[in-house]
């Protein structure tokens, strides 16, 4: 089953909580800093709490651009076979950028995704950097039964500085694991040495103590947290805990809404004056996700499979086909090029509106054009 949102809208999600690394920034202390920053590449996980559905797949060209809290992203579909996103968000603190190339396979009832993720966070001021790729997850009961997910690997943060940070995500039943695991540990590391303990539930909160304390504390701590699942509440926190990122409160309808949370539940929305400012690439304007939304399931397929029909005929053409906004260099790695934010689309294809011409530009200008100025 689809969820009406496309994939690069997803990885949006990920700045959902960006003001972890604004406070990451300000921090003159390093130890603290990687602890923001540590909550904020869990608190990227937590937006698939319950999300079984499948994004729509990006269309090759595909992009989507989000401003808000300070921070403006984009992410452009850079590779249609294998499956290539590119990312890049920036403040007036910090830079992200990174790629993603999904994979998924199945192992008996088992589906196991991974997303190949893996993004760098460079602070301007100080020009330190921080690196780290999303952890494997692997969704249960595909066939038959209730599904539920887990995380499947660590997730390792590694820095410029002195320390890295390492989650591990409960997998084996040590905490309550109906319906899937929750509760995620990790350690602050100086070299070899845990300095820090980090720990909560990788939905709800992240918080971190000393590693003697939580060392003192740990059985005990396992049980309430057992009991705190139970009781659908937040979880304990061991004393001289400090509480590092609390996750933003669901919508009342989050159940039947597909589990979006309220940021993204606004990711399809075109405001006042959008529809002239994005790029005509931009997700928010598929008609097979809006008609999805609206209940249009039919009609949504066959928007689908015009899409899909245009782009094999594009692939076929071989037009279209080089990307706008991000550059591959000779180590096959893709960076942003700039240019976005000027918001010069004459050059864009008109992926999602019928044409005589499907290959067509905003100024029926030549492709060639177009790849000129990707490069």
């Amino acid at each position: 089953m689809n969820e009406p949102l496309s994939f690069l809208q997803r990885l949006s999600e990920n700045v959902q909580y960006n003001y972890l690394l604004e406070k990451a920034a300000k921090c003159e202390d390093e130890m603290e800093r990687m602890e923001y920053v540590a909550a904020f590449a869990l608190a990227t996980v937590s937006a698939n709490h319950k999300r079984m559905s499948k994004p729509f797949n990006p269309l090759l060209l595909e992009t989507f651009e989000l401003e808000r809290n300070g921070v403006r992203f984009l992410a452009e579909q850079v590779s249609h076979h294998p499956p290539i996103s590119a990312v890049y968000a920036e403040s007036d603190e910090f830079t992200v950028e990174g790629t993603v190339e999904p994979t998924l396979s199945f192992w008996m009832t088992k589906l196991i995704a991974n997303p190949h993720a893996h993004l760098k966070l460079t602070f301007k001021k100080t020009g330190e950097t921080f690196t780290w790729s999303a952890p494997k997850c692997a969704i249960y009961n595909v066939i038959m039964g209730k599904m539920y997910m887990n995380f499947t690997s660590h997730m390792k943060i590694e820095s410029s500085g002195t320390y890295d940070a390492v989650f591990s995500f409960d997998n084996k039943g040590y905490y309550n694991h109906k319906g899937g695991d929750v509760h995620v540990e990790g350690h602050i590391f100086e070299g070899k040495n845990k300095i820090k303990a980090l720990y909560g539930n990788w939905t709800l909160f992240l918080a971190s103590c000393d590693q003697d304390d939580f060392k003192h504390h740990r059985k005990e701590y396992v049980q309430l947290f057992n009991e705190s699942i139970h009781e659908k509440d937040k979880g304990p926190v061991i004393p001289g805990s400090k509480i590092l990122w609390v996750s933003n409160q669901i919508p009342k309808l989050f159940e039947d809404q597909f589990h979006f949370t309220n940021f993204t539940l606004s990711l399809n929305e075109m405001y006042a004056g959008m529809s002239e400012k994005v790029a005509p690439t931009d997700s928010r304007r598929r008609k097979d996700m809006k008609a999805l939304e609206d209940g249009k399931n039919d009609e949504a397929e066959e928007f689908k499979h015009k899409y899909e029909e245009e782009q094999r005929e594009r692939r076929a053409n071989k037009t279209g086909n080089v990307p706008m906004w991000f550059a591959k260099d000779e180590d096959g790695h893709w960076s942003y090029n700039g240019d976005y934010w000027a918001r010069e689309f004459s050059n864009c294809l008109d992926l999602f509106e019928s044409n005589d011409n499907n290959n067509s530009t905003r100024s029926n200008s030549s492709l060639s054009s177009s790849s000129s100025s990707a490069d």
